[in-house]
């Protein structure tokens, strides 16, 4: 009598079509869409700036570390670089104004 083994693999994520995830083979390298070392120059000096807290948490009245730095206005609606556009802010509201603006909606 042969066992069967059972793949224990979680399920596969979503499609790419379905979360607006492109791969860079699409989008160009993080190098080519303009994520070298002057962003990682901006990204530790905004980091600094807003003392590793993010920033919507610390609007709402919440303290979390900001780990991530956020275009407050996406580069692809007209949004730069320039420090005044960028904020230190945690996954969790990365992930979730992300989503928002990829339905459509504000970055707020």
């Amino acid at each position: 009598m042969s066992s069967r083994l059972r793949c224990l693999r979680p399920p596969l994520a979503p499609a790419p079509a379905a979360t607006g995830w492109k791969p860079d083979a699409i989008r160009g390298s993080r190098h080519q869409r303009g994520y070298g070392a002057a962003w990682d120059r901006t990204r530790q000096r905004i980091l600094k700036r807003d003392e590793g807290l993010c920033q919507p948490c610390l609007a709402e009245g919440r303290t979390s570390p900001g780990v991530q730095v956020d275009h407050i206005l996406p580069k692809a609606r007209g949004g730069d670089d320039s420090d005044t556009n960028l904020q230190a802010i945690c996954e969790a509201c990365h992930k979730a104004k992300t989503a928002r603006e990829s339905r459509g909606g504000g970055s707020k």
